[in-house]
Formats: C-alpha cells, sequence, structure tokens
C-alpha cells in the first residue's frame, strides 16, 4: 500500500487538492481540471470559510482590481447584495470604479468636491468615536498620544461642544482642573489638550481641509457607494486618514440601517489597502470589522500588492483574518513570504511566479486552485483600469466575442478538445 501525507498528495495531484467552492457568483474557471468556479464569502458556510473576508495580493496590471469589479457586477445582480468601495487609485481625474458607478447610474463620493464625512457624527458609537479620533491623532502627530493627552481626549470628548473636530479642539484646551484624574494644574492640563490639538490640526488646515470638519453630507441608500479618494495625495496621511473615517462609517452606520438584521449581505472592498495595512492603528480599526464580519453580514475585501505590505502584525493578522486569499503574479521572494502566512502548498508557491494576467492562485479555507477569470466583453469595457499602461507596452484587448457554442476562455493545457 502506498501512503503519503496531505500535503505530498496536493503537491502530486493539484486537481484532488482544489476541491470546488460552489457558492457564489461565477467567477472563471480551474486551470486544473476545468470546472466552473464560483465564490462569494458570504454564502459559504462557515465550516467552509470561517471568516468571509478576502485579501487579493498581487503586482500592478495582473488582474487584482478586475476581479473585485467582476464579483461584485455579478454579485449585485441578485436581491439583497450592496457594495461599497474605498477605491484610491484612477485614470483622467477620476476612480477606476467610475465606468462600474456610471453603469448603474450612480454617482461616486468624490472627496474634493464639498464632500464631508464627520468623525464625530452622533450615529458613531461613542467608544468608537473616542478610537477613531485617537487613529487620527496617531496619523496627525506621527505617534500615539501620550497618556495624559489621551486621558484629555477622553474628557473632551464628553463636551457638548465635540461634534465636529473643530468643536473638540477647543473643548479639549479649556478642561477644568477635576476633568481628568489624578492631580493636574490647569498648565498641565492646557499642555496635554495642545498635544492634542497639535495631533489633530492637520485634518482641519490642510491634509482634509473641510473634508472632516463639519456635518455629515454623505448618504449609503445605494447599493453600490463608491468613495472616491483619486484626487487625494497618496503620499499624505490624509489618505489613510479618510479611509479610516469611511470605515468606521461604514462599520456604525451603513450596516446599522441595512445589514444582516434586514437580510442584507454587504461586502466592502478597500483599494489600495497598503495605505490602512501599514499603519498599526488603521489596520486594527479594519481588524475589528473583519472578527465580527459573519455576524453582520459583511464581507471585507482588502486589495495590496504583496505580503510586504503587511510590515506590523495587526497587518499581518488582518490578510490572516481573511479565509479566502487570492494570489495574483508576485516574484519568487513573496511567494515565500506567502507560503509562510498562508501556509501555502509548494505547488502554488512555485507557480505564483508563473501566473499569467487574470489568473490567481484562490485559497478558499483548507482549498488551493489555480484560476482564470472569465470577463466578458462588456465587463472589459467597465473592468480593465490600465489602458494607459497597455498603450505604452502596445497591448490591444481582445475584443472579438466568442462564437456561439464556444467557451469564452482558453481551456486548460490537460483538457483535450474534440472536433465535432
Amino acid at each position: 500500500m502506498l501512503t503519503t501525507t496531505t500535503r505530498q498528495a496536493a503537491g502530486l495531484f493539484p486537481g484532488y487538492a482544489c476541491k470546488p467552492v460552489t457558492d457564489g457568483a461565477l467567477i472563471g474557471a480551474s486551470l486544473l481540471d476545468g470546472s466552473p468556479f464560483r465564490l462569494t464569502p458570504v454564502d459559504c458556510d462557515q465550516e467552509v470559510l470561517p471568516s468571509t473576508g478576502m485579501a487579493l495580493l498581487g503586482t500592478l496590471g495582473n488582474g487584482k482590481s478586475t476581479n473585485t469589479k467582476v464579483g461584485a457586477l455579478r454579485d449585485m445582480a441578485r436581491p439583497g447584495r450592496r457594495y461599497a468601495v474605498l477605491d484610491a487609485k484612477g485614470e483622467d481625474g477620476v476612480g477606476e470604479w467610475d465606468a462600474v458607478a456610471a453603469a448603474l447610474h450612480l454617482t461616486p463620493v468624490r472627496f474634493g468636491e464639498g464632500v464631508c464625512l464627520n468623525p464625530l457624527d452622533a450615529r458613531i458609537p461613542p467608544l468608537h468615536r473616542v478610537q477613531l479620533v485617537a487613529v487620527l491623532a496617531e496619523l496627525g502627530g506621527h505617534r500615539p498620544l501620550s497618556p495624559g493627552a489621551r486621558m484629555a481626549l477622553d474628557a473632551a470628548m464628553e463636551s457638548p461642544a465635540a461634534r465636529t473636530l473643530s468643536g473638540l479642539m477647543g473643548a479639549v484646551t479649556s478642561l477644568q482642573a477635576d476633568a481628568i484624574p489624578g492631580r493636574f494644574d490647569q498648565r498641565q492640563l492646557l499642555a496635554f489638550g495642545q498635544e492634542v490639538v497639535q495631533a489633530l490640526s492637520p485634518f482641519i488646515r490642510s491634509a482634509t481641509r473641510g473634508m472632516l470638519d463639519g456635518e455629515t453630507s454623505v448618504s449609503l441608500d445605494e447599493r453600490l457607494t463608491v468613495f472616491d479618494f483619486s484626487r487625494i495625495d497618496r503620499t499624505s496621511i490624509a489618505l489613510p486618514a479618510l479611509m479610516s473615517v469611511v470605515g468606521v462609517f461604514l462599520e456604525s452606520v451603513w450596516l446599522a440601517q441595512g445589514g444582516a438584521d434586514h437580510g442584507i449581505h454587504s461586502t466592502l472592498i478597500v483599494e489600495e489597502a497598503w495605505q490602512i495595512l501599514k499603519h498599526p492603528a488603521t489596520a486594527g480599526l479594519l481588524q475589528r470589522m473583519m472578527k465580527y464580519s459573519r455576524r453582520e453580514g459583511l464581507s471585507v475585501t482588502s486589495v495590496a500588492h504583496s505580503a510586504k505590505d503587511a510590515t506590523s502584525e495587526e497587518a499581518k493578522d488582518l490578510l490572516r483574518l481573511a479565509s479566502t486569499r487570492v494570489l495574483h503574479q508576485m516574484d519568487e521572494g513573496e511567494a515565500e513570504q506567502c507560503r509562510g502566512l498562508f501556509s501555502l502548498p509548494d505547488w502554488a508557491v512555485r507557480q505564483i511566479p508563473l501566473l499569467g494576467r487574470g489568473q490567481a492562485i484562490w485559497q478558499t479555507g483548507r482549498h488551493v486552485n489555480l484560476v482564470q477569470t472569465l470577463v466578458t466583453d462588456y465587463e472589459k469595457q467597465l473592468c480593465f483600469t490600465s489602458r494607459r499602461r497597455d498603450a505604452a507596452q502596445g497591448k490591444a484587448p481582445a475584443t472579438r466575442p466568442a462564437a456561439s457554442g464556444e467557451w469564452a476562455w482558453e481551456m486548460p493545457p490537460n483538457v483535450i478538445e474534440h472536433a465535432a
């Protein structure tokens, strides 16, 4: 009798290792056995996918964003589905989800066009408001608040004036001697308050002027809400700050007005998630959403360039919390890093550097598959966002539709086609 381990069996016979996950929207075809591949994490049983989170990793131009758009478009065709997208990349002055939104007759929320989202909105629970403002202070001050400043912030948050960031900044520098426990005189209290003000001032005067200081002007009633950050400097603190505020607002308001209790499955897609992953505090906020995602009928999809973006333990935990990992083409070093993070089989690690555009290793719970995303001609017009780069490289997208009765994608190499 021949015996072997499950890891060796998966490497020798990958077709048997990729038991299909058949719940959800059609994604494409397995390149291991030619079978259709379907997946929507919120539709899968907890025994198959412990969490509904999804992480997509891969170098630029290999189909990460196309995967998210195709999956969203097909899933939204079903009742009881809605999506929110944090869109941080684009061409020609608009985000890369602009065409998808236009096709659905929706207008993205474009920061920089008079849009305001209040981190002190009364609909956000008090504890989450305090945590969010502390995250903003850490981003603005480039370090966590001192213990004294954090106590001053907690006390000021209880002031009736703390309805906006500017109101909070006034309250934190006007605390009375008995506002926080301990023997602190007015000079010390003022110093604590000034530390908070200095940390939050970039969000009042420069980085996000007018975007976070005022009453909320955003509606979350549509089946697709796209937050377009493409006009925000991606190297500044403004982008992770805005993403964090949007994330908490979605958690507290969006889910409350139409989540699992209302029979609605919600999906949050975070494009350019490295902006959140590189900051422990902001990664922690997204991590909190993922921990309770199944209970809330929520799936959080993070799109990043590589596992190297996860430099903090919070960011690594965030990737591990995602039971679905979609790994597009990366170099050998990054593939090895994915092996360590996700316990990939040898054959999958070897395949990652060789993947073509639209191909990815899909790890769904304990199952691993090699999948080619199927994109229709109509979807290509909405989902392919690398037009400028493709033009520079002399690439032309295929436009010939499949003839009636033909497969819309190339068959895997181990399938023999017989002529009629």
